[in-house]
């Protein structure tokens, strides 16, 4: 998965099911090569516990992963 050919308008991320705001996607200015995905939680997942985060660029989905929102 390419995140800086999907750019921002081609990512979509889901926290808990919900659809997340991307702020930004693309190189991470820090390290060479590794990309960087901001993403606002939804403020109605508050204290939600333990959510899945689910991200895909171009369509292709990465690996969910497990976040505990508080």
């Amino acid at each position: 998965m390419s995140l800086r050919a999907a750019g921002t308008s081609g990512v979509q991320v889901t926290v808990g099911a919900q659809q997340a705001s991307i702020t930004y996607a693309g190189p991470q200015e820090a390290f060479l090569g590794l990309d960087q995905v901001n993403v606002v939680i939804p403020p109605s997942l508050a204290g939600k516990g333990d959510v899945v985060v689910q991200l895909s660029a171009n369509g292709i989905s990465a690996n969910p992963v497990h976040i505990t929102i508080r």
